[in-house]
């Protein structure tokens, strides 16, 4: 405190701390020891202000101490004293301090209204009042009077007139209307000091001189750019998105409503694009979460190059972004707009190596067609991007029956937890053939559900929701335990079949999914050479160690494994070299719009070279299983031969295709 307390003792006017908590006088100097009619310092100090305050006062105290920790630097009252039994009226200007262990301290200067005081000792008083801010004093004109050290410091040279002071000369003419209406204001503003210009919270003031009576300026001012940036990072983290940079979901909200409330005076036509990017999860999962954000920043970027000066573009989280548009007199501007991100993300992006295409799902709504409110046209688009996905991707403007649609997979995303818990899924089996002599050579096992009120719910619909809800694992695994028992059982009746069970990106990446192979192994008794797992390309354009690693663990269990749907996704061969395969199977679409295509003679040639046997999907006819023989594909499977069987139609499919021989004129039996 003896830092605090020297320079003040030398001052002719009266100072002290007071302490609020204990009601007593901490310090004061010789002019406050007389002020107060003590004799000696220690006697104030011992004095139990209690029986002096009332409630009221201390009440006012208290809220001082309050509002100079806030927004106030400082507080001014008059206080009436009685030194020499008679009344003393002083202008007392009271300041918070920083006490040691929290206590609460106010100082508190009382400046007598004697107009004969000296008005070089009053300023130094109001200075060191004001140490941890710059003091300074103007005349009426703005031409400086006074500076206090700390304002010297701030200042350097530049001994500048108030008005130069200001960077921006609007927040000077506001002040100084300020000051004329109410003689006090408050500001701030950026302001030229000796180390370039800096944001100030600045209190200003008319006053009198106290010699000639003039009026005067006294502005109190602190530097607080520190805060100001700190209020801007809040701001970004509240308002921006911090992985892209663009708008985040609430300040998109905010500009849509104020959008809306313009157009609705205006009546301008609005259009709402909501844009999600197909199979992004599946990037994620396969190459990991620091490719797929470096993929959400490039996407950002190109969409960023779409959109003109008057639209607003936003990331709400994920892989969903929105963009708000002013329509036309038709829906034409949306879908051209719509159409111009598609081309735009169209063009494969390199991301640390992965060379990745991007294709979105775009649904769009309009103002005022499909709603009124900010939430109603959000909804709508984004019923539109559903639809748009749910047919393969592209641009879909909102239509009422998208409505039911999207209630439907609502439908599917309640129940089927449900149908796993109550093991309702059900997993059929669809028989792999061996071209030499056609009999049966493996089973593929497939999950099927049946609703009691959907009837059969495609696998495309409710994986897609699994893997989007994180209950993909739970099937895989289902699948994965009922096929090894079934296999078992099929061994035990003479059948040396195997089983293929389509393992999730999702799962597959799991930490512990090596150890939940192994376990079903165990807990089935399953000869593991019988047991096949197949997985997409995807997965394998992820970190290539991690990858290897555990293929050569589910390898080391004996397991075979396969690459489902090859030719649909990234399609690069150089990939099939590095890692313990057994075998591809050529993806449908290659035997699909009734023409086969070259491709597949290429895919077989190569596959021989690699020593990976070729399973052909989706063999629907005899000239595509003719042409798949003569190119010598090892194994067919397709509605040709089966449908998915239940089991028992499987294990009747088994007995009649299980030994060699030629069956080719056999038909399949149908599942229901």
């Amino acid at each position: 405190m003896k830092s605090i307390t020297y320079p003040l003792s030398l001052l002719n006017t009266p100072v002290w701390l007071f302490d609020i908590d204990r009601l007593r006088i901490v310090w004061a100097n010789t002019a406050a020891v007389s002020l107060w009619n003590a004799s000696t310092l220690y006697e104030l100090q011992q004095r139990d202000m209690a029986d002096g305050i009332s409630r009221t006062v201390l009440e006012r105290l208290n809220q001082h101490y309050d509002d100079l920790t806030g927004n106030l630097t400082s507080v001014a009252e008059h206080w009436t004293f009685y030194p020499r039994g008679r009344p003393c009226s002083f202008e007392c200007f009271i300041n918070a301090l920083d006490a040691p262990e929290g206590e609460r301290w106010l100082l508190v200067n009382a400046s007598s209204e004697d107009k004969a005081s000296d008005s070089d000792t009053l300023y130094r008083s109001s200075a060191l009042l004001h140490t941890s801010v710059s003091i300074s004093v103007f005349d009426r004109h703005g031409m400086l009077k006074y500076l206090n050290p700390a304002a010297r410091r701030m200042l350097g040279a530049n001994l500048l007139t108030l008005p130069e002071r200001f960077v921006d000369r609007q927040d000077w003419h506001l002040a100084r209307d300020k000051l004329t209406q109410m003689a006090e204001t408050h500001i701030e503003a950026q302001m030229v000091t000796a180390n370039g210009t800096a944001w100030h919270s600045m209190t200003l003031e008319l006053c009198p001189d106290p010699v000639t009576g003039n009026s005067s300026i006294l502005m109190s001012e602190q530097d607080v750019s520190d805060r100001r940036e700190a209020q801007l990072r809040v701001h970004q983290l509240a308002y921006s998105d911090t992985l892209t940079g663009l708008p985040n979901r609430t300040s998109w909200l905010n500009k849509l409503t104020e959008r809306l409330d313009i157009a609705d005076d205006t009546q301008q036509r609005l259009g709402i694009l909501f844009v999600d990017l197909d199979r992004f999860k599946l990037i994620n999962d396969t190459l990991g979460h620091a490719v797929g954000d470096k993929l959400l920043v490039a996407v950002a970027r190109r969409l960023s190059g779409c959109v003109d000066g008057d639209q607003y573009l936003a990331r709400l989280g994920g892989d969903e972004f929105t963009l708000l548009i002013k329509e036309n007199t038709a829906e034409d501007h949306s879908t051209e707009m719509a159409m111009r991100i598609v081309k735009s993300l169209a063009a494969p992006m390199n991301i640390d190596g992965h060379v990745l295409s991007v294709t979105p799902s775009i649904g769009i709504s309009l103002y005022p067609e499909h709603g009124s409110d900010a939430n109603q046209l959000m909804q709508q688009a984004d019923l539109a991007m559903y639809a748009a996905k749910e047919s393969g991707g592209g641009v879909r403007v909102f239509q009422p029956r998208m409505t039911t649609q999207i209630q439907r997979r609502l439908l599917i995303e309640n129940q089927l937890r449900e149908a796993i818990d109550k093991k309702i899924l059900q997993v059929y089996y669809q028989p792999k053939l061996h071209t030499s002599d056609g009999h049966v050579i493996g089973m593929e096992a497939l999950i099927r559900w049946e609703h009691p009120t959907l009837g059969w719910v495609s696998p495309t619909d409710f994986i897609a929701v699994a893997e989007e809800t994180g209950m993909i694992g739970e099937i895989t695994q289902l699948v994965l335990y009922e096929a090894m028992r079934q296999q078992t059982r099929w061994a035990a009746e003479g059948y040396e079949v195997s089983v293929a069970v389509n393992v999730s990106p999702v799962e597959f990446r799991q930490g512990d999914f090596v150890a939940i192979v192994r376990e079903a192994l165990s807990v089935t008794g399953c000869c593991s050479k019988f047991v096949e797992l197949e997985i997409t390309e995807s997965m394998l354009m992820a970190d290539s160690s991690t990858i290897q690693t555990i293929l050569a663990s589910l390898t080391s269990l004996g397991v075979r494994l396969s690459i489902d749907d090859f030719g649909s996704g990234y399609s690069n061969l150089g990939y099939l070299q590095k890692f313990p395969l057994d075998s591809l199977k050529i993806d449908r679409t290659f035997l699909s719009d009734g023409e086969i295509s070259p491709v597949i003679d290429m895919i077989i040639g190569i596959a021989r070279t690699l020593c990976l046997t070729v399973v052909a999907e989706g063999v629907e006819t005899i000239e595509q299983r003719e042409f798949l023989i003569a190119h010598g594909c090892d194994q067919l499977q397709g509605f040709l031969f089966a449908k998915p069987l239940q089991e028992l139609h499987a294990t009747q499919f088994l007995k009649t295709y299980a030994e060699p021989g030629n069956r080719w004129s056999h038909r399949a039996i149908v599942s229901t």
